[in-house]
């Protein structure tokens, strides 16, 4: 039987009753400043022009990956994370840079229409449950101004980082197979690294198993451990078809959804491990789009042209 306790947690407030909760990696996000993939680097690229010297606001800056990009384009520019150590640290790699912390599902620190363009990068939206996920975009929404962009990425519901157990991650983090030790050489090898291993394979084992209770699968979503940082964190796995609904129903248009190599991609495309949208905020209200039977399993590409603004 699975535990009463709703099913998704912010990864801040996972408390365990043993320290198998990894700290924040906060140095190594320290040091990250590149694109996330080939993706991201085509869709900043797309709006460069559009959203040149409006206001921007970085949604999960983490350590400031996107802080010197999205900088560039923008003097009015303001970066939030709900992590308090991150924004220190940003703040200590950018200085001068307007950084504070802040919830994305409350963004009451700003005004109505305050922004031509929002990001939430590298899946930041992931750790938060389903209901904060929707609170988050109402808020973006808000905050957005008319015709305003939002670009975020997500994780792939049936993807490469969907339903990963412990036995199938090897001490990188790939997928491992028992047919990779039948070689004497790469056996000898892991049984030399194991004692080293081994207090990582219990927090592993321990974290999952503790986390694998809050699991849910709605069929468009789920809700489960996501194998990095050891399965300490839960994340939240979504549809192209998915998202392509809810942002249609709180007032957003989608205009592209890509896979990590810039491809188009639809609920079939379990090779990547997320996905990144494209959407703007609709000038008019107008009463939202029925949702299409064929949008799975065809290209999410909305005919929403980025002039429509």
């Amino acid at each position: 039987m699975r535990d009463a306790r709703p099913a998704a947690i912010l990864a801040t407030e996972l408390r365990p009753s043993t320290a198998t909760l990894p700290s924040v990696p906060v140095e190594a996000y320290r040091h990250n400043k590149n694109w996330l993939d080939a993706a991201e680097r085509l869709l900043v690229n797309m709006i460069a022009d559009e959203v040149r010297g409006e206001p921007i606001l970085d949604l999960g800056v983490g350590a400031g990956r996107t802080a010197w990009i999205l900088r560039i384009l923008s003097a009015n520019y303001v970066a939030v994370d709900i992590s308090p150590e991150m924004v220190k640290t940003c703040r200590e790699e950018y200085p001068g840079i307007d950084v504070r912390q802040c919830d994305a599902r409350e963004l009451s620190m700003f005004g109505s229409c305050s922004f031509g363009l929002v990001v939430f990068s590298f899946n930041g939206i992931d750790v938060l449950d389903h209901d904060g996920r929707l609170l988050a975009f109402s808020e973006i929404h808000r905050v957005l101004k008319p015709g305003g962009l939002f670009l975020y990425s997500t994780t792939t519901k049936g993807g490469p980082n969907y339903d990963r157990r412990p036995w199938n991650i090897s001490s990188e983090g790939k997928h491992i197979s028992l047919r990779g030790h039948k070689r004497p050489t790469r056996f000898l090898r892991f049984l030399m690294h194991l004692p080293q291993l081994l207090p990582r394979y219990r927090r592993t084992y321990s974290n999952w198993w503790e986390r694998r209770r809050y699991e849910e699968d709605h069929i468009s979503w789920a809700i489960g451990p996501l194998h990095a940082h050891e399965f300490g964190v839960l994340c939240h796995f979504t549809l192209p078809s998915t998202e392509y609904q809810v942002l249609d129903e709180i007032g957003l248009s989608v205009i592209t959804m890509l896979d990590s190599d810039g491809h188009p991609v639809n609920d079939g495309a379990s090779a990547t491990k997320w996905f990144h949208v494209l959407a703007r905020k609709r000038v008019n209200p107008e009463p939202p789009a029925s949702p299409r039977d064929e949008t799975a399993g065809s290209d999410v590409t909305s005919s929403a042209a980025l002039d429509s603004g």
